[in-house]
């Protein structure tokens, strides 16, 4: 639970006071958290080794049924930490929520497997646009060997841009129809 927190915290999501308090109802759940602008989940974590599972079912539902009845726009996400719920228990908790159990396989519980599990929560980190990327025509040219000669021409004009790789393909496409002599009987 300690590590769940702690991802969550860090990928930008806030802690909730627990027990959550939606329109007035009281949900006893161990953690809840609300993202923010990029991710406006609601999370509730709850551990299926230290409560029932259709306990936790019940409030996941109660707390879903809450967030209609005030309108909100949060998408719901249920982490269920410990052992993994029978089949019929999460088809139920999916109806109303994004259910991801954690630890529920073999290494589930390490650092990395906690992160696998939470993934979809996790915001992306993409490469540097600027850093490390290959000229695509430098790469091409490297595999020219063994093309055709006309579809080797296209790529060496392909640093003049479009216009110029259109052109020649006209031309390459055109040069045999135009030396083709026309037969005026059928």
């Amino acid at each position: 639970m300690d590590r769940i927190a702690l991802m969550l915290t860090e990928a930008g999501y806030r802690p909730v006071p627990t027990p959550l308090n939606i329109a007035g109802l009281i949900f006893d759940l161990p953690l809840a958290f609300v993202g923010g602008d990029t991710s406006p989940d609601l999370i509730v974590v709850a551990d299926t080794a230290f409560e029932p599972e259709q306990r936790i079912l019940q409030k996941v539902e109660g707390v879903a049924r809450a967030l209609d009845v005030v309108k909100s726009k949060r998408p719901l996400t249920a982490v269920l930490a410990g052992p993994r719920p029978t089949s019929p228990v999460l088809d139920a908790m999916s109806r109303v929520c994004r259910v991801l159990p954690v630890g529920s396989a073999p290494g589930g519980d390490t650092e990395a497997g906690i992160r696998n599990w939470l993934a979809v929560l996790m915001p992306l980190h993409l490469p540097d646009p600027s850093g490390g990327i290959a000229d695509p025509l430098s790469e091409i040219r490297k595999h020219l060997d063994g093309l055709e000669p006309e579809v080797a021409k296209l790529v060496e004009r392909a640093e003049s841009g479009v216009e110029a790789v259109q052109s020649r393909l006209y031309e390459v496409v055109a040069e045999p129809v135009s030396n083709m002599e026309l037969d005026p009987e059928p």
